[in-house]
């Protein structure tokens, strides 16, 4: 019906669809299997049915143009230093699950029939189990996984990922792990206010709405704007322009951590991030056939089994041998395997205040790493 050239029309489904993921994620629905799966769903149904064209202008800009701004103005508040003074003992776990997440995509590869895609959906799902769906995004752009691919990722992600939090927020109830772990009972975080950090950190899903500020929105974008124009500067000096991405992640976390006081003061740069991800998963969704994605949908979601089975077994069988304390562990787990919004959810659900900016920090800084492990674990030399 809407054809490939009807450029306006095209971007107001798009908007529409994120719109769509961000009325999901308040629904009882949406928080059990996420936005982003409705708004691939959608999608999917609407190319499919012949209601938008697979193919179209409009989604190249979306892959060429708004992912990568969208990668500064989600890492603008990633202070490493930060990282290192608040996460406090959370940091070991969450390197553990982060090693984890590398030996369970190197078993899954090894396993399983994936023929010549491994090496990119290796290096996709390492960057979604240490950093998020946002970094599965950049990496699977970076490295040009075909979108059908890119469907059965999210969805396999989606249903993997949904059952892994189901565990984490059932594990500190467990007798075995209670026996197994330190278990830290601090009466004074039960009941301590939620940090300033915290509350002021956009990516905390029980904050309120962040005011949008247009100047602040202006300094952000202009700033993004700027970093990605340099970071693909440099990656066209050095002959890798197609990996622009990481360069404009480094020049973001080197920003954010030169000048943390005046970046923490911008506002609404997160959410602004977030949408241009949303209008990413809403093109990828309407581009998939669903042929193929059903064809290879079951073998990507065991590979993603394998990749959070070794994950759980690296950070509680190694976690025990270390003395990890039981919550910490959980949510550095929670931080390492879904992001900071919903290990900051889980720290609070669980009467833990006192754990919800480390949390948030710790999904932070996944973000910042996730993308090098990714697209350097795609171009791993050794697949053969």
């Amino acid at each position: 019906m809407i054809q490939a050239d009807w450029t306006f029309a095209l971007w107001a489904v798009l908007a529409a669809l994120a719109a769509l993921g961000f009325w999901a994620d308040r629904t009882r629905l949406g928080r059990n299997v996420s936005g982003l799966a409705v708004v691939l769903a959608t999608g999917m149904l609407l190319s499919n049915f012949g209601v938008l064209p697979r193919q179209a202008p409009v989604y190249n800009v979306v892959w060429s143009y708004l992912v990568p701004l969208a990668i500064p103005l989600l890492l603008m508040k990633a202070d490493l230093r930060r990282v290192l003074v608040e996460t406090r003992s959370m940091l070991l776990p969450f390197a553990l699950g982060a090693i984890g997440t590398i030996l369970g995509v190197l078993l899954g590869v090894w396993l399983l029939p994936l023929g010549e895609h491994a090496p990119k959906l290796a290096g996709v799902f390492s960057a979604t189990y240490i950093g998020g769906s946002m970094n599965m995004a950049a990496v699977a752009q970076a490295v040009d996984l075909d979108p059908a691919l890119t469907t059965a990722s999210v969805a396999a992600d989606n249903v993997v990922g949904v059952l892994y939090l189901a565990f984490l927020a059932i594990a500190p109830s467990l007798v075995i792990f209670q026996r197994w772990f330190r278990v830290f009972d601090n009466r004074a975080a039960m009941t301590a206010q939620e940090p300033e950090s915290t509350q002021n950190n956009a990516t905390d899903t029980k904050s309120a709405v962040t005011p949008l500020d247009p100047l602040h929105l202006g300094i952000a974008v202009a700033l993004s704007f700027t970093i990605c124009a340099v970071g693909q500067a440099l990656a066209m000096q050095f002959g890798v322009s197609g990996y622009a991405i990481l360069f404009i992640t480094a020049l973001t976390v080197l920003v954010a951590n030169v000048f943390p006081r005046q970046l923490k003061r911008l506002k609404g740069d997160y959410e602004v991030g977030l949408f241009l991800m949303y209008l990413f998963f809403a093109a990828i969704g309407i581009s998939a056939d669903v042929v193929a994605m059903i064809s290879s949908a079951m073998m990507i979601a065991a590979f993603a089994a394998i990749v959070v089975i070794c994950h759980a077994l690296m950070i509680f069988g190694l976690g025990r041998v270390f003395h990890t304390d039981l919550m910490e562990t959980v949510i550095a787990s929670n931080a390492c395997a879904a992001g900071p919004a919903s290990a900051a959810a889980l720290a609070a659900g669980k009467g833990r205040p006192d754990l919800v900016a480390p949390a948030i920090l710790l999904g932070v800084f996944g973000y910042a790493v996730a993308n090098f492990i990714g697209v350097g674990l795609a171009n791993y030399p050794g697949w053969g």
